[in-house]
């Protein structure tokens, strides 16, 4: 990871050095095309005056071309060193002394003043080398002759200027690409340094360290996001840590007892002879308690496939009304016993998809635990209804409700209200875990309302629209293991 940032790092700012280089390049260009423009406009501007200003003092004596009685200029007004020449149709030259350009260079130049329509500027070099911008007007309109103006200057000092400034457009752009890549390398080190920060806390978290936090001041951007994500995720792997912890702990006093009750029986029974109708009450004993022990061990396994996603409903089209008859009829010998009334209400017809043998176990939790918890001579209800989207199917009961204490806990797994609570009399406490399993699994909810009444009333809801048919992760069809109560 700290490869990672590094190169990161540096791919980040080399992407701002290319980026910078690529702009300030392409001002550089601007501006040395405009600096040169703007030089050889000036000196194609000092070519024309000056051979407007010569054109005016031409004179032609029979053939015999003259400057005002005298040579022709050297330089400008403005000082600048020009060579002009006026070469006659019959090829003769009038040229300022020591003149830069040949004879034949002139010629030729205005061979070709003559063949175009307008003034000409040419570049060429004389006979050292030197470059040279020439300016070239045929003085045929005017003058009685067909006479060519050729008025030329050198421009190696504007080159050499035009070099010194590319030169210097070149050496200053390299300062500021190189201050713009340490710039761009500091600031990438300063936003990257909550990511390497939260780089060191992931490779030194273990299972214990799961409570600290990344503490980095950063604004409210991407980076604040990172860093908030970053935290909540360790919130949930601490919640999820601390769930597993107290599931493995709950789970190993749970078996833990009936283990160690069947050994003490074991080891009683096996201390002398018996009779076999004594071995006989013994292994039923013992029956009882691997049976209890089986069934905690599927609701673990159906918990843990639950927790994978692997816990898949086969939904079929169910009557509502014969579900929920069907449902209190197993529990009306259990309620008579305990004295308490079950009703059923229900609408006479009505259909829902879902799981029949996980429904079922739903409500013998649901019906099971109110049961347990109402006082003799109570009612129990169980009331289905038609909802918008679906189906709402409550058990109340007139027991004494949910601590307030136990509310928030209430579905986690092991959760008992009653905590002094034998296991004989209150199971295990996955109950209601289970049934949230199977609700969630078919895409619906299960709650504790808040009645006005006594009691507690537990509210399922199961949407209309079905869940895809698949095989139960269970191994057959879905069922689960009957839960007792768990409050």
């Amino acid at each position: 990871m700290k490869r990672w940032l590094g190169g990161t790092r540096s791919r980040l700012t080399l992407a701002h050095g290319a980026a910078l280089a690529i702009a300030i390049l392409a001002a550089d260009i601007v501006l040395f095309l405009a600096f040169s423009s703007s030089q050889s406009t000036a000196a194609d501007n000092v070519l024309r005056s000056q051979a407007a200003t010569i054109a005016s003092g031409i004179e032609d004596v029979n053939g015999q071309i003259s400057f005002g009685g005298g040579d022709l200029p050297t330089e400008t007004q403005q000082g600048v060193a020009v060579d002009t020449a006026i070469v006659s149709s019959s090829g003769s030259v009038f040229r300022t002394p020591d003149q830069a350009l040949s004879a034949s260079t002139l010629v030729q130049v205005a061979s070709t003043a003559r063949r175009s329509s307008s003034p000409i500027l040419l570049d060429v070099r004389d006979s050292h080398g030197t470059p040279r911008r020439l300016y070239a007007e045929s003085l045929q309109s005017g003058q009685g002759s067909d006479a060519v103006l050729i008025v030329s200057r050198s421009v190696a000092e504007l080159q050499t200027e035009l070099a010194r400034t590319a030169l210097f457009l070149g050496i200053l752009s390299l300062i500021v690409v190189a201050a713009g890549m340490l710039l761009a390398h500091w600031l990438t080190g300063r936003v990257l340094l909550p990511v390497r920060r939260i780089t060191a806390m992931a490779r030194s978290l273990s299972e214990h360290d799961l409570h600290r936090r990344v503490n980095v001041e950063v604004p409210p951007d991407e980076l604040g996001e990172l860093v908030a994500t970053f935290n909540d995720m360790l919130a949930r792997l601490e919640a999820s840590f601390e769930s597993l912890r107290r599931f493995t702990a709950d789970a190993s006093h749970e078996m833990r007892s009936p283990l160690a009750l069947m050994r003490s029986e074991l080891e009683g029974t096996l201390a002398r002879v018996r009779t076999p109708a004594e071995y006989q009450q013994v292994l039923r004993g013992l029956v009882d308690e691997v049976e209890g022990m089986a069934r905690l061990v599927d609701q673990m396994l159906v918990l843990a496939r639950a927790d994978a996603g692997a816990l898949h409903p086969a939904p079929t089209k169910l009557d509502m009304a014969d579900l929920l008859h069907e449902a209190a009829a197993r529990w009306r010998v259990v309620a008579r016993r305990a004295g308490v009334r079950l009703e059923v209400e229900a609408p006479e017809t009505g259909t829902a998809h879902a799981d029949p043998d996980l429904l079922r176990r739903l409500l013998d939790n649901l019906l099971a635990n109110a049961l347990r918890h109402s006082p003799e001579g109570t009612l129990v209800r169980l009331i289905g209804r038609r909802r918008a989207g679906g189906w709402s199917i409550d058990v109340k009961d007139e027991g004494p409700g949910v601590p307030a204490a136990t509310r928030p806990v209430l579905f986690d797994r092991f959760t008992r209200a009653d905590g002094a609570r034998s296991r004989d009399s209150g199971g295990a406490g996955l109950g209601l875990a289970l049934s949230r399993a199977v609700a969630q699994a078919h895409g619906g909810t299960l709650e504790l309302v808040d009645d006005a009444g006594p009691g507690a009333t537990f509210r399922l809801f199961l949407p209309d629209v079905p869940v895809a048919a698949r095989p139960d992760a269970t191994g057959g069809n879905g069922a689960l293991p009957r839960a007792a109560s768990d409050r």
